[in-house]
């Protein structure tokens, strides 16, 4: 990964400072079915130098008494932030303003952290490495079968890191509920880019890619549900034609990523899924 300007002097300030080490940011609307796993995944958590952030679009079920409930028990950690729908990267964005954190996490409220010991591990990667970013691995439930964002195959992950960025024109390859940014990255380079109302996070990666240091570990980070009304399901169409304009967009900047993509890769994965289908 490209090595960014980074610094580990804040990092390594002791958890019970004033200002909290994460900065966890939750979007919800009408989220009650699954929130409560949410909440109780970050409330859990043994590392508890954290702020936990909620934007809420005027929920109309019981998804803000849940989150007032949560916010009784942590009161000097758990903030409510409404304001009206504008999308989710208006409210990921509006997230990041708010956070007093170092470390930015975007946490949906469908979604939850993988163990109680997630944040005390990810501040270690980011003290023993000097990354301004930290991807992880991430749970895939919700469909017929479990899976993960990366191969459980050694010798896969280790050709996946190797072609990361080809790869990533194949597929998102980093998930947003295992990946921990420093809020200086945002600062840097601004926030989730509005016109994207799908896979924002897409374009974001490839943003900072080239500029940041980004360590990325196998540890299971997170859970990622698929379900009916995740908005990559509802608007299915729109994250396609998204991903296209985002893969167009950085084709030059990553001249010889996309060329082992097209060339190698693309031929190689579809030649790899034709063949599964005749087997």
């Amino acid at each position: 990964m490209a090595q960014g300007v980074t610094t580990t002097s804040e990092l390594r300030r002791q958890p019970d400072s004033d200002r909290p080490f994460f900065s966890i940011v939750t979007c919800t609307f009408n989220s009650e079915k699954y929130l409560q796993e949410t909440i109780e995944s970050v409330e859990h958590q043994k590392f508890d130098s954290f702020e936990h952030i909620f934007m809420d679009a005027f929920s109309s079920d019981a998804t803000v008494p849940m989150i007032k409930a949560y916010q009784a028990r942590c009161p000097a950690r758990v903030v409510l932030h409404q304001l009206p729908a504008n999308g989710i990267s208006n409210a990921m964005n509006a997230g990041i303003g708010l956070a007093r954190g170092e470390v930015i996490l975007h946490l949906h409220g469908d979604d939850r952290l993988a163990a109680e010991t997630v944040l005390g591990v990810v501040r270690e990667r980011f003290v023993a490495t000097g990354a301004s970013i930290v991807v992880g691995n991430c749970l895939l439930t919700g469909r017929d079968r479990t899976s993960y964002t990366w191969p459980r195959n050694r010798l896969k992950r280790a050709l996946l890191k190797l072609f990361f960025r080809a790869f990533m024109f194949f597929s998102n390859l980093i998930s947003h509920p295992s990946t921990y940014v420093m809020k200086s990255v945002f600062q840097r380079h601004g926030g989730f880019d509005e016109q994207y109302k799908v896979v924002m996070d897409y374009d974001f990666w490839f943003r900072v890619l080239r500029h940041e240091k980004v360590f990325v570990t196998d540890e299971v980070l997170s859970v990622y549900r698929f379900h009916p009304d995740t908005v990559s399901t509802t608007q299915m169409a729109l994250g396609l034609a998204e991903i296209d304009r985002i893969r167009d967009k950085y084709r030059g900047d990553y001249a010889f990523a996309y060329g082992v993509f097209v060339v190698f890769l693309r031929p190689f994965l579809a030649l790899r899924r034709l063949l599964k289908a005749k087997a």
